[in-house]
């Protein structure tokens, strides 16, 4: 274990985190929903990053995850598509998955909002390289500009790594250093 944190502070790590729901809300009603459900500001633009909670009546928190802004035309091959000008990829943690997609579920059907629910969980691979060096590595597997400038933290774009196209999102877990989650199909 010291290793392991020594590593994470000094170069970088690799966890799979492929347990982790992975959950796309669409519709035309989607940015309704975002802004009801989460209580962090959700009204940014595609390419934001955004972690948050949602809440219950009572104001109790459901869940922490990650909600990311996402163009309907900044999606990989294997994403849900969408005609609308918006969605949410929802990250949530694995083991609160179904509570989490039953409590979105109950709200849209409280409110009856025109949205659609997509679980990706099973078909989704999530793959997390964590510390200074992560950057680094995974510069060399691709041609992506994956500076500060282009990549800043809390953000996510589509990018190919070794030929494969994923969703590099850039979070995290261990820090304040370099990090980058990719999203890909399995």
């Amino acid at each position: 274990i010291g290793n392991e944190c020594w590593a994470a502070r000094t170069k970088a790590v690799l966890f799979d985190m492929s347990y982790f729901g992975q959950i796309y809300m669409t519709g035309p009603d989607s940015q309704k929903a975002a802004d009801w459900l989460f209580t962090a500001n959700m009204q940014k633009k595609p390419g934001n990053v955004v972690y948050t909670c949602i809440t219950n009546e009572q104001g109790g928190i459901e869940a922490d995850l990650t909600v990311s802004i996402v163009d309907g035309s900044d999606i990989c091959s294997w994403e849900p598509s969408f005609n609308e000008e918006r969605g949410f990829y929802i990250a949530t943690g694995g083991g609160a998955t179904l509570q989490n997609k039953a409590h979105i579920m109950k709200e849209i059907r409280k409110h009856k909002w025109n949205v659609s629910l997509h679980d990706f969980t099973e078909k989704m691979g999530v793959l997390s390289l964590q510390g200074p060096k992560s950057r680094d590595i995974i510069q060399e597997l691709t041609n992506a500009d994956l500076s500060n400038e282009s990549f800043p933290f809390s953000s996510h774009k589509v990018i190919d790594i070794a030929g494969q196209r994923v969703r590099a999102i850039r979070l995290s877990f261990v820090g304040e250093l370099a990090s980058c989650i990719s999203g890909f199909k399995i």
